[in-house]
């Protein structure tokens, strides 16, 4: 099929939302109404998230994001997650191992897209973690230049212990460098023996850039889909929509993977059928095509094939499959599956449309999704003996601490399987009813297993020891049909009251256009003491299905029984408001009601007025202006409402100034219709208001260009704001004769060279003297923007004649009286523009003469006379900035791409300047901070010894050849790089560790003594820390020497020593007995202590907990509260101060005795609830409250009985109940996790293949049963 031009969009899913107890599916129907990005915007960005569900088209996505950023000369990388092992060469499928060493070596930003989290999770457990530590190993210190994108599926994705993951494995350091010049002379001196004594300035950016964000990629729109098609070549795509959305298949047809197949299905038969029968017909499609390339093979055999091979994919947990015999790699060998296949054939089938394009020789499935219906079916067709289902399905039914459980490797084969095998489905749906939702098609199930299914989950949600939480809305739509409606009404009926339920069923009822349902849901709807989500569904299903008049009696009861009705649910009534007098009286009654507007709220309320308004607009009916007026006109009273945003220039709510835009798209489209209200005095009075803020988007634009033109309205918006500002001035006691005052605010009206007869005309139409002035002022003032023309000159004279107010202002206009300020202003002012043309001018032939003069001399560059080895001169100083402007970079000291020089100034004169750059670092000694330097001024000489270190150890065979000496002095450039450290220190370093080790350390003792308390450390820990992990080993014995006898100020300083001191293997004795001496020590500030508790607990579990408890104890609960926070971040780190630990406490025992004890005193009932409150600068508290709940998401990545068995005892002593809820659905999973299969051998798969096939065929043919259910 051809490529499709779709804008895929990207919905931030916010922070306060991403909590592991909260299934993310289900947090997106709150966070909905957020504002969408486009890649451009994410390409800015440095470390993302992407969530999508299956075939939702993330890998396209990523790989294309790849591409056009490659096609644009950048450095960027497609990866699949599961291939980032050691073979890390042949892991790039957009971009190559030649570019990533390339760009390892430069200082450029690299773009690296990795998919797919939910792959790699089916293969084995921590593996996800393992690969971000390849990949982390790999990029190294070019870390944080690296913009790395990470697709998922949403339920694959923990949010905190992922987004932890992450963070501290792939950190990103978001203060940045730039530097400014300070030029003393803005000429290029052509001096040759002349000292520079430039120099610059770094500034580092008080507003951090931000770090990982989580996005979630929108679904396919309406209008997406008809393009994707009408670009497929649908005949008549309004039909195939309206089929679409009859045979209720619009939410598939919102992935792109399922909309290809519907498209197919749709063009092949018209009928839209089954998602089982769809793909099933695109398998079959796909593997005719090749059929006939191999004519040895039959449908059969193909089908045979890629189910043999789907299973393999799935019991190996390999993704790719050779395309030859003779292929190396660790791909499945298909010949080892395939013995009696013959080599065409085999190629065949792996090049049919099943499979992707070859990489490195190897395919693998194109799709998940018909990998796992393929796998399905091999399963299904090997269950027909009771030898053969006693073989398989302890495959899928495992044994674990008592308990059966799921295999996570086979458990996305299970929805598909239950469709074919009943007793498979029988027990599924008795004990494990959520499988049947997650994937498959449910649908096709019949009605009673459907019941069943639904009856099931809703058992296990409403009890407290069951595992299930929930179920997001995909796995709804799977089940949701009407013929499910009157088993739902009953259970709508028996759990009335129980929101967890309501939610669900809510969700039901509203996919599933069960309209008979409707009646329970309103009251649950108006009722204010109900759970927030369950009204929204309510709202929403109402919205859907129900008719005007329900959704009125809705709103009305909401308004008759809620004093202050939430946003959220006002949001969700404007969105299914039809276009009617009464949407408007309902929305301005409701909007005095309302809780009030805050930044960056995230109800949607903004956005789903906005789209009321297109709707009014939209409207056929005759009454459709009158409405938009009438609305325009209540929105107004709310802007006029006191008190105001700034007194008498901006006359705006304070509380209601959001709805601007709003009134604003009113007074569009009554202009776009030309409706007579356009020109009304609350259509003026809106456009009139003087404010501009950043909500009113592109709104903006459009009335700039609408109102003038059409003149009628642009002149009485004129004469209406030259009233408002009469009225303004009066207030002050003064009159207005000119339109000054209006000019100077922002308007929307304006006058152009054919709207001087009009203005002029005014002068003698109007019949206030003083409005006769201002229409001349701006006669004038027209007049004057178009060049004088000497007719119009004529013209003022007479449309002024024998009125002599007039004729005195025009005259005074045309031949103004000098005003001696006003005078000395402009001369200066021209003054400087020559001056400013002369220096140009001059600058452009002093250039010329300098590269004539350098061609003619290049030794200039190379030896300049009368100066020192030692002094830079300004010739020198001049191509390097040449070279630096030239790369657009401020971030970096690098003027050593000296070949850039040659277009302009010739081989010559490049060779000097690289000669000269070489050999100057080693002529000049740089004096550091610790000798007397200026913390932020970056001389010359320095920027030019750091040229010659990158031109020379460009060269790695260079960096060897340096003696100690040499060494030091290229470290003593490396502090003032920008952003880091060139990228030569690491070999260095490497090469002269002892020197190197010595000279930081140096500096280091230095930082860690003058620093301040309050002081933002920016020189070498924090370089150190982030830039050369090389010195870790040798600098954490001599920091924690250190630490022993003195104490360190400030504390940024003390976690970069921390950070340095647990990277090493320094025994943890060692540093568990230098926290102790912190703690006993008096002279240790008490804001520190939490800190060195932190250490020891990090260190030495055992002893530290017992200590820690006794301390908390002593401490009033205020105290002990704030002491755990700290303590609990100071452990796992938080969002700006990540800690890299010993993990001392990282087991089962410790971790549950930490999580119960950062509860007793981090309590639950004081957390910060962030959700809905928009953007926020996090605290400690929030940071410390995702600590405490990482010490939980730390304990179930333990695989061991007494991790599961700690998790059960937590359930049982938890203090909150929703946590215990909670905690035994984890029980559960980790227990599935422990008791899933190893990954198989190759050899396994074709081993049980033949002995399975075997028995199969002993089978009689009348016992025989079919267990499909289609």
């Amino acid at each position: 099929m051809p490529q499709v031009p779709l804008n895929r969009g990207f919905r931030l899913v916010p922070e306060t939302y991403q909590k592991d107890d909260i299934p993310i599916g289900e947090l997106l129907l709150a966070s909905a109404s957020s504002d969408v990005k486009t890649w451009p915007q994410l390409f800015d960005e440095y470390r993302v998230v992407i969530l999508a569900e299956a075939g939702a088209g993330k890998t396209y996505e990523l790989e294309g994001a790849a591409r056009r950023l490659k096609d644009q000369g950048k450095a960027a990388f497609f990866i699949r997650i599961e291939d980032l092992s050691e073979q890390f060469e042949q892991a790039f499928e957009v971009g190559s191992a030649e570019a990533f060493i390339s760009w390892l070596a430069s200082s450029d930003e690299g773009w690296f897209f990795l998919d797919s989290v939910d792959e790699i999770r089916l293969t084995a457990a921590r593996v996800f973690e393992q690969a971000l530590h390849n990949f982390a190993g790999r990029v190294g210190s070019a870390c944080n230049r690296a913009h790395i994108y990470v697709s998922s599926r949403p339920y694959a994705w923990r949010p905190q212990r992922d987004r932890t993951l992450l963070e501290a494995i792939l950190p990103f350091h978001a203060d940045m460098t730039t530097l400014e010049g300070e030029q003393d002379e803005p000429n290029v001196s052509l001096v040759a023996d002349e000292v520079t004594s430039q120099r610059l300035t770094a500034h580092t950016n008080e507003e951090p850039l931000p770090t990982l964000n989580i996005y979630q990629m929108t679904a396919l729109s309406v209008e997406d889909i008809q393009t994707f098609a009408e670009c497929n070549e649908v005949p008549n795509s309004s039909t195939f929509l309206h089929e679409l959305e009859r045979s209720n298949l619009f939410t598939l047809a919102q992935l792109p993977f399922d909309l290809r197949d519907l498209i197919h299905a749709w063009k092949t038969d018209q009928v839209l059928g089954s998602r089982l029968n769809i793909l099933e017909q695109s398998v079959t499609r796909q593997l005719s095509q090749a059929e006939l390339c191999a004519p040895s093979l039959t449908l059969t055999r193909l089908l045979d094939g890629a189910q043999l091979l789907a299973i393999a994919v799935v019991l190996t947990g390999i993704a790719n499959v050779r395309l030859q015999a003779t292929t190396t790699g660790d791909g499945i060998d298909p010949m080892v599956l395939l013995p009696e296949w013959s080599a065409a054939e085999r190629h065949a089938l792996l090049t049919s449309g099943l499979f992707g394009e070859p990489v490195y020789g190897e395919v693998r499935f194109r799709h998940r999704e018909v990998r796992e219906l393929l796998a399905a079916h091999w399963i299904q067709q090997h269950l027909g003996t009771e030898t053969n289902r006693n073989e398989i399905e302890p495959w899928m039914f495992r044994s674990r601490y008592g308990l059966t459980v799921l295999s996570a490797r086979l458990r996305p084969l299970l929805p598909w399987l239950i469709l074919f095998d009943e007793r498979i489905r029988n027990r599924v749906i008795a004990h494990y009813p959520e499988v049947v939702v997650e994937g498959g098609d449910a649908a096709a199930l019949p009605l009673k297993e459907r019941e069943a299914t639904l009856k099931r989950v809703i058992e296990q949600i409403t009890d407290p020891l069951a595992s299930l939480r929930g179920l997001d809305n995909s796995a709804i739509v799977r089940i949701a049909t009407p013929e499910l409606e009157p088993f739902t009404l009953q259970l709508i009926e028996e759990h009335f009251e129980n929101d967890r339920v309501m939610f669900i069923l809510g969700r039901l009822v509203w996919q599933g256009k069960m309209t008979q349902s409707l009646a329970p849901l309103g009251r649950i709807a108006a009722d204010p003491q109900r759970s927030h989500y369950a009204r929204l569904v309510a709202v929403r299903a109402i919205g859907c299905l129900a008719d005007n008049e329900r959704l009125n009696e809705l709103w009305r009861a909401i308004l008759d029984s809620e004093g202050e009705i939430p946003r959220a649910v006002f949001a969700e009534l404007v969105a299914y408001a039809p276009p009617k007098k009464v949407s408007i009286a309902f929305i301005l009654e409701t909007l005095a009601r309302s809780v009030g507007y805050k930044r960056y709220d995230s109800s949607g309320l903004a956005g789903n007025l906005t789209d009321f308004v297109n709707r009014l607009a939209g409207c056929a009916e005759l009454t459709s202006t009158d409405d938009l007026h009438a609305f325009a006109s209540g929105l107004l009273s709310y802007l006029q409402k006191k008190p105001h945003l700034e007194r008498g220039e901006c006359e705006l709510s304070k509380a209601y100034y959001w709805l601007m835009p709003i009134a604003l798209r009113c007074v569009e489209h009554l202009i776009v219709k030309r409706a007579p209200a356009a020109m009304s005095s609350t259509t003026l009075s809106i456009l009139a208001m003087q404010w501009f803020g950043s909500e009113l988007g592109d709104i903006k634009g459009a009335l700039t260009t609408l109102v003038p033109a059409w003149p009628d309205l642009n002149d009485a918006l004129f004469w209406w704001c030259i009233a408002k500002c009469r009225a303004q001035q009066a207030r002050r006691g003064q009159s207005l004769k000119d339109d000054w005052p209006a000019e100077c605010s922002w308007h929307f009206w304006a006058f152009d060279a054919d709207s001087f007869p009009r203005v002029l005309g005014w002068v003698r139409q109007r019949p206030l003297e003083d409005d006769q002035l201002v229409a001349l002022a701006r006669a004038y003032r027209i007049f004057n923007e178009h060049d004088k023309p000497p007719l119009w000159r004529e013209q003022l004279l007479a449309s002024t004649h024998g009125l002599k107010p007039l004729q005195e202002t025009l005259q005074a206009l045309l031949n103004p009286i000098p005003n001696p300020t006003l005078v000395r202003f402009q001369e200066q002012e021209r003054k400087y523009r020559r001056q400013h043309a002369r220096q140009q001018k001059r600058e452009n032939t002093q250039w010329m003469h300098f590269i004539e003069r350098l061609k003619a001399n290049p030794d200039l560059v190379r030896h300049p006379p009368g100066l020192q080895p030692s002094e830079v001169s300004n010739f020198q100083f001049h191509l390097m900035e040449h070279i630096r402007e030239g790369s657009g970079s401020s971030t970096q000291l690098d003027g050593s791409n000296w070949s850039a020089l040659i277009p302009e100034f010739g081989l010559a004169v490049a060779e000097a300047y690289r000669d000269a750059a070489v050999a100057f670092w080693r002529a000049y000694q740089p004096t550091l901070r610790s000798e007397g330097a200026e913390p932020n001024s970056i001389p010359a000489a320095v920027m030019f010894g750091l040229t010659g270190l990158a031109i020379e150890l460009n060269n790695q065979d260079h960096i060897t050849k340096l003696d100690a000496r040499e060494a030091e002095s290229a470290l003593r450039y490396a502090l003032f790089e920008l952003n880091g450290f060139p990228s030569w220190l690491d070999s260095l370093c490497r090469q002269h560790l002892p020197e190197a080790t010595a000279f930081f350390y140096r500096e280091i003792e230095w930082e860690l003594t003058t620093s301040q308390p309050e002081q933002r450390p920016f020189y070498v820990l924090h370089d150190v820390v982030y830039h050369a992990p090389v010195l870790h080993s040798t600098l954490a014995p001599l920091l924690k020497q250190w630490l022993m006898s003195h104490q360190v100020q400030n504390l940024e300083c003390l976690r970069y020593s921390r950070r340095i001191i647990g990277s090493d293997n320094l025994p943890a004795a060692e540093i568990a007995g230098l926290a102790l001496d912190k703690i006993a020590d008096p002279a240790t500030p008490r804001e520190q202590l939490p800190i060195w508790y932190a250490v020891r607990t990090d260190a030495d579990p055992t002893l530290s907990l017992r200590a820690l408890r006794t301390a908390l104890k002593k401490l009033s609960p205020a105290a002990a509260e704030r002491f755990g926070e700290t303590f609990s971040v100071e452990l796992l780190g938080g969002r700006r101060n990540a800690v890299l630990s010993i993990g001392g406490f990282n087991s089962p025992t410790y971790l549950k005795d930490l999580y119960l004890l950062m509860h007793s005193v981090i309590r639950v009932k004081n957390d910060l609830n962030r959700a809905g409150g928009g953007v926020y600068s996090p605290t400690v508290r929030d940071d410390a409250q995702d600590a405490r709940e990482r010490l939980f998401g730390m304990l179930q990545e333990q695989s061991s009985e007494i991790t599961y068995r700690a998790i059960l005892e937590l359930a049982e002593k938890h203090p909150v109940q929703h946590f215990c809820t909670y905690m035994r659905a984890c029980a559960v999973s980790r227990a599935t996790t422990d008791g899933d299969m190893q990954p198989w051998r190759i050899e396994d798969v074709a081993d049980a293949a033949r002995r399975l096939n075997r028995t199969s065929t002993l089978l009689s043919p009348a016992l025989e049963v079919d267990h499909a259910v289609r």
